[in-house]
């Protein structure tokens, strides 16, 4: 899987003298190319395509490219992607909102719930972090099932110099999952890819025979499951904040999510995950108690 870059819309809101944007521009494309060397499969995904940026008001990116030809060469080498909206998959993000500031953050959020990099122009000493504070708020359920809205603080991965991306280094090698070709590899590395969940013996072997091609986008999935455990408190609310689609089975489809747990005790592990192509998925059950998952399946849908 790609590592995504999202371009803060947050960095470009003042008004500044064209000089000083340039200046910002130069050491934001050496950001970029840092970035490349170590991953060439980097993406940056802005709010709207390139050429319609405003870099600050007044000040498009359009115009900035005829008097920077070989910066704008730089960026255009690099894969894009437009909107924010359009790398999430579908139904994450709903009822989520995000803040910096006191301001709508969408790049922040949607850095935050890819697990991406948030990269923007230094114009300000508020973005000069390898990692920068928001605020999320979210609609959830209480442990008795009662809706409520929950205000917390998240960190999102930051960089705006070549220093911020030096102390990303090492995850941006790892970052996306992208040399597993089996899925014994997953199983095998489950302990340090997944500290938030904790597997069935029965799925070693599901992992053995897995699909080469759900191979990334399982252990991707898997990492979306695992990192929004990671941000749940069990205390507060009935389930985690998801970063991608996961619902639990109708009543009548209960019944093919039985599995024996660790304990010996026949339990319903319906919550599930999806993976592509077809329809895979990541069947598990939340442990409040752990403040952890166990996933019990991992394959095709069950009962088809």
């Amino acid at each position: 899987m790609p590592v995504l870059l999202f371009f803060n819309e947050l960095s470009c809101s003042a008004p500044l003298p064209r000089d000083h944007v340039d200046e910002a521009m130069k050491r934001f494309v050496d950001v970029l190319n840092t970035v490349i060397a170590q991953r060439k499969d980097a993406y940056l995904v802005s709010k709207v395509n390139l050429k319609e940026l405003e870099l600050a008001p007044g000040y498009y990116l359009e115009e900035w490219r005829f008097a920077n030809v070989d910066e704008w060469r730089r960026i255009r080498s690099m894969q894009g992607r437009a909107p924010f909206r359009s790398v999430l998959p579908p139904g994450v993000g709903e009822g989520v909102d995000y803040s910096c500031a006191g301001r709508p953050a969408e790049g922040l959020g949607a850095a935050h719930l890819m697990d991406g990099v948030l990269v923007s122009l230094l114009v300000d000493t508020a973005w000069d972090a390898s990692w920068i504070q928001a605020e999320r708020t979210s609609l959830a359920e209480d442990p008795e099932g009662e809706p409520v809205v929950i205000d917390d603080i998240v960190e999102v991965r930051h960089a705006a110099t070549l220093a911020h991306v030096d102390s990303h280094l090492e995850w941006l090698k790892q970052v996306g999952i992208p040399d597993l070709k089996h899925g014994s590899q997953i199983w095998d590395a489950r302990g340090d890819l997944y500290p938030k969940l904790l597997f069935l013996p029965r799925t070693e072997r599901q992992f053995a025979n897995l699909r080469q091609d759900w191979v990334v986008s399982a252990a991707h999935e898997l990492r979306r499951i695992d990192h929004a455990i990671g941000d749940w408190n069990p205390q507060l609310t009935r389930t985690p904040t998801w970063r991608s689609k996961v619902t639990p089975e109708g009543e009548t489809r209960k019944r093919l999510c039985r599995f024996e747990d660790f304990d010996g005790i026949m339990r319903v592990f319906d919550l599930h995950g999806r993976f592509t192509p077809d329809e895979g998925r990541a069947y598990f059950r939340l442990v409040p108690e752990m403040g952890k998952a166990t996933v019990a399946n991992i394959g095709l849908k069950l009962g088809i």
